[in-house]
């Protein structure tokens, strides 16, 4: 458990360091507003297809906790190359290709920890809360850093962070996530009677009936119920990532530095650590269906007072409400993703979820508002992301199980046969 908490911490580092800042970066670099945000979609649409494959990779071919490496390590390097002064081409190709490897450890971090968690439905939120501290604590300090060095140093500190996640993943229990190799070799598929009760499985999954997508053909092949509910999550997350972008920019626009975009991202961050805890709390009495209900709404509130308000202080302070319903969003998604697949889908789950969410979601959201922002500004945008959000808060919560709640009891048994001895 304490390197699971290091581990979310790191990814709060990496937002705070790189993520928070990647909008006036790619302004650093000579891109304008509707260019960052074609950037962001065209990196969101590696992501979203790529994520998938991660899922996979964790569940049926490496395991979790190597995923996480093999994914950490290039997207170290991709992003490191946005320090150098390179065309835009480049710089856009770095960002792609970064999306397409380093989207993929939160998700991968989140399948670690719904794995290993005997209640994750009481235990998640007090957990994920850490890498929301971390985010909002080294954006704070990477904003004063750069008042004064540039954006120049912010792919460092982001690559730096990154690799150090790799190093984080190795010193995880193999417990958390998957089969060990061993128990995968002599899982009997189709037997109906295990010989062992195996809940908490510590390895790479064994397929089972993967259709031409993998395990992600699985997850969705009869669950009309979760395909509903990844609509509704496609809704929320236009506004969480097209907001994400299009605040950032106005705080430059109205003359923000890096200092004061760190502020505004770092309390909006640290605004998630009770936002997280609350959650969790009102999920275990009241469900996910009103803690999802209230959050997405909230949200839209959020991104329509975005349309009018024009001072930077007043726009910081908006940003801590919305981390608070942004955490709300986050654990009765992860939690719900957790309840409806079986534990040998739950790295599958979780990118699935955040292929939809960071990918899907982003690549949307920035290709209507760049296209928006030239026809009717930023005011014009921030009213599309609050309705987007607001649908699909409705659309989520009517698809959503009226009792939401993660059952290790419920979890598919692992046919097995005994282990052959070795000399016999």
């Amino acid at each position: 458990m304490r390197w699971l908490r290091i581990l979310y911490l790191a990814n709060g580092a990496v937002y705070g360091t790189f993520y928070a800042f990647v909008p006036v970066i790619l302004t650093w670099h000579g891109f304008d507003a509707p260019l960052v945000a074609i950037c962001g979609s065209l990196g969101s649409l590696a992501f979203w297809l790529a994520l998938p494959v991660w899922g996979h990779l964790g569940d049926a071919v490496v395991g979790t906790r190597r995923a996480l490496q093999l994914a950490a390590i290039p997207a170290a390097v991709l992003v490191l190359g946005l320090a150098l002064p390179l065309p835009v081409l480049p710089i856009l190709l770095l960002c792609v290709a970064g999306s397409a490897t380093g989207g993929a450890i939160s998700a991968l971090t989140d399948a670690q920890a719904v794995s290993g968690l005997a209640d994750p439905q009481r235990e998640y939120g007090r957990l994920r809360m850490l890498g929301s501290l971390g985010g909002g604590v080294f954006a704070i300090v990477s904003g004063v850093l750069y008042d004064h060095t540039g954006y120049v140093v912010a792919p460092v500190a982001g690559a730096l962070t990154t690799i150090a996640i790799a190093f984080i993943a190795v010193r995880i229990p193999q417990g958390h996530g998957g089969r060990t190799p061993a128990e995968k070799a002599v899982t009997v598929a189709g037997t109906g009677k295990p010989a062992q009760a195996n809940p908490r499985p510590s390895g790479p999954a064994t397929a089972s009936g993967h259709g031409r997508f993998g395990s992600v053909s699985d997850a969705l092949n009869g669950r009309p119920r979760l395909i509903a509910i990844l609509i509704g999550c496609l809704g929320i997350f236009i506004g969480i990532m097209g907001g994400g972008t299009f605040i950032t920019l106005r705080l430059q626009a109205l003359g923000g530095g890096p200092s004061t975009i760190g502020f505004a991202n770092g309390l909006g961050a640290s605004a998630e650590v009770p936002g997280m805890i609350l959650a969790s709390w009102l999920a275990v009495r009241y469900g996910i269906r009103p803690v999802l209900g209230v959050s997405a709404l909230g949200l839209a509130m959020v991104f329509g007072t975005w349309a009018l308000v024009t001072e930077p202080l007043v726009i910081t302070a908006t940003k801590m409400v919305a981390g608070l319903f942004f955490a709300g969003v986050t654990v009765s998604f992860v939690i719900t993703m957790a309840t409806i697949l079986p534990q040998r889908l739950v790295s599958t789950g979780q990118t699935l979820y955040q292929s939809v969410a960071f990918g899907a979601a982003a690549v949307l959201s920035n290709l209507a508002g760049a296209f928006i922002y030239k026809l009717g500004g930023t005011e014009v945008v921030f009213w599309f992301l609050a309705a987007a959000t607001a649908v699909g808060g409705v659309i989520s919560v009517l698809a959503l199980p009226a009792h939401t709640r993660v059952s290790r009891a419920a979890v598919e048994p692992v046919a097995m046969e005994p282990l052959p001895v070795v000399g016999t």
